[in-house]
């Protein structure tokens, strides 16, 4: 989002401008990967494996984040995962129907895979939970590439890594976070009182010229495998 946030305050995030990003949407049949329902109960999706690049960032949304890697797996994606904590990520490769499928480990993987060819589905997802560092992961090359930055929260050091995503995924904050994300994203004071006061199922959707409110829809299987749906 090398643009900042700017509109006339919320009533900005009723159209999806094409200048945002192309993929969330409110459709009238499901598509993609879904990422909850809007306040009229209409479902939330995020096209995250596209024909172009895309890049992804999960703030203090944990839940979140493994939710849209396991469906991701769900639709046939290849996952890598590069994370610390190793434990917190296992149950999206105990759930792919295919594990060779999703691989987990401490350091970065090499996209070995074939290159997709035009209409390709074979799609890569590389998330990336490696806490609050400065340096975000490399930006995903080519077709049916695309990356999950996950960050525990929002800080100056991240800043830059964040801002560069095509979408990001807002869970609630504390005062401070909040804060820095109205200067950083140049929101209004309603929209960072909402940050400040979401439940643990709320999320927001920040993109260029889009801000979307949104709970999450979570599976009685899905919370089964994760958990209980809770900031972290």
């Amino acid at each position: 989002m090398t643009g900042r946030w700017s509109g006339d305050g919320p009533a900005a995030a009723v159209g999806i401008p094409a200048a945002a990003l192309d993929a969330l949407v409110a459709p009238v049949a499901p598509a993609g990967i879904v990422l909850g329902a809007d306040p009229q109960g209409a479902p939330v999706t995020l096209a995250l494996l596209r024909p172009v690049p895309t890049r992804v960032v999960v703030l203090g949304a944990l839940h979140l984040a493994r939710q849209i890697a396991l469906r991701a797996a769900g639709q046939g994606s290849h996952l890598t995962i590069t994370t610390g904590r190793r434990a917190a990520w296992e149950p999206v490769a105990r759930a792919a129907a295919d594990p060779d499928r999703v691989r987990i480990g401490p350091e970065e993987f090499p996209d070995d895979g074939d290159p997709p060819v035009p209409g390709d589905t074979d799609a890569l997802l590389a998330v990336h939970d490696r806490g609050a560092t400065a340096a975000g992961p490399p930006p995903p090359t080519g077709a049916w590439r695309s990356t999950l930055l996950v960050l525990p929260a929002l800080s100056p050091a991240v800043a830059d890594a964040a801002d560069d995503a095509d979408v990001v995924l807002l869970g609630r904050m504390p005062p401070g976070e909040a804060d820095l994300a109205t200067r950083l994203w140049r929101l209004t004071e309603p929209m960072a009182e909402t940050l400040r006061t979401l439940p643990d199922p709320g999320v927001v959707v920040l993109g260029r010229n889009l801000w979307r409110r949104l709970d999450l829809v979570t599976g009685e299987r899905e919370t089964a495998l994760l958990g209980p749906v809770r900031r972290s």
